[in-house]
């Protein structure tokens, strides 16, 4: 040092302190982050208590269903039980079977067991929680060569709360055709009546809120002639509901929208040029600035132009390689797979 002096012992010379940041920026910073890295650093706090990410094999069961999503959990209906994924977090949550699983008794001449439930997927907006409903019908009639369903009924399975499924205290007033998948949107899921079970034509949809579990009716749009409730689909676009049917002539689809659930307004917002598949095998999965992405039937999707009207890019998910279950590795390029879906997914770290 100048002059001759000597420098200070360590122990008097000024410690360096760690820089302190707030809960709140720490906090913010954490929700920013998306869910790959906070799964990292989950890894890195908990490594002896966080278990191995893990799949499940389905590859053997028959899929008879669509997926049902909310908010990054993934409702998947194989056979006559059903699964919660969270793709994200690679956790899964086999649901027990219950009473509305078992299927109504074989009736000659048929030699297989009919599909007989719907399943919907949803938050309580109330409590928070997430909740899947199980309508059923556990009777089974043979009509002039046309099966039709009775005694109807719902469950719901609360995740993270109930251990078994509970029936609702009301029925539900109306049936709802088995294998379709309701649409969540704003707190219900949403169901498409069965007509012919039914006897007379359906008054709308069959809503069922997750907050108080009760059954309401939610008129339909003004469709020309008349809604075919087994020709439509269901999505939620942006905030959105959307009905897709067949338009008023048979070369066009019709996309109808509305905003509320129990005094609905529907908007015709959008005629496009129809194909070869109609709805529901023709469905609105996503929209992206001034185009909307379709399913087409059971292994496609195709983008619409909105300013050009046309149709591009048609994609076969056939054509897809797959992560194996077991061994990790790509593969299953050349398997055959009887259908495929695709939803909009945003990761999440919500458990199950």
């Amino acid at each position: 040092m100048e002059d001759g002096k000597t420098a200070p012992p360590a122990a008097k010379r000024r410690k360096k302190e760690s820089p302190h940041v707030p809960h709140e920026i720490i906090s913010e910073i954490l929700v920013n982050l998306p869910v790959e890295s906070l799964m990292r650093w989950e890894a890195n706090q908990q490594c002896t208590t966080v278990p191995l990410m893990h799949g499940i094999d389905l590859t053997s069961d028959y899929l008879m269903h669509d997926f049902a999503h909310c908010d990054g959990l993934v409702l998947l209906p194989v056979g006559f039980t059903a699964y919660v994924l969270n793709p994200a977090t690679r956790r899964t949550l086999k649901l027990p079977r219950g009473r509305g699983a078992d299927p109504p008794p074989r009736q000659k001449p048929l030699s297989f067991e009919m599909c007989h439930q719907a399943f919907g997927l949803g938050q309580d907006s109330r409590s928070g929680a997430y909740k899947v409903a199980r309508f059923s019908y556990s009777s089974l009639h043979l009509l002039t060569g046309t099966c039709s369903y009775r005694s109807i009924t719902m469950e719901v399975f609360t995740i993270g709360t109930d251990r078994h499924w509970r029936e609702t205290v009301t029925r539900p007033p109306y049936p709802v055709l088995a294998r379709r998948t309701a649409t969540f949107f704003k707190g219900s899921v949403i169901w498409a009546i069965d007509e012919r079970n039914l006897g007379k034509a359906a008054p709308g949809f069959l809503r069922f809120s997750l907050e108080d579990e009760a059954f309401g009716v939610m008129p339909p749009p003004p469709c020309y002639p008349m809604l075919e409730y087994t020709r439509f689909s269901l999505s939620e676009l942006r905030g959105e509901l959307c009905l897709t049917c067949e338009g008023a002539n048979i070369s066009s689809v019709e996309l109808w929208m509305c905003n509320n659930v129990e005094k609905p307004r529907w908007d015709r917002r959008y005629t496009i040029a129809a194909l070869m598949f109609r709805p529901p095998e023709l469905c609105p999965i996503a929209t992206f600035d001034d185009e909307i992405v379709f399913k087409e039937r059971v292994s496609y999707t195709r983008r619409y132009n909105l300013k050009t009207k046309a149709y591009k890019d048609r994609f076969c998910m056939a054509n897809l390689r797959y992560h194996h279950p077991s061994t990790g590795k790509l593969g299953f390029q050349r398997r055959i797979f009887f259908s495929f879906d695709v939803i909009p997914y945003v990761p999440s770290l919500i458990p199950v």
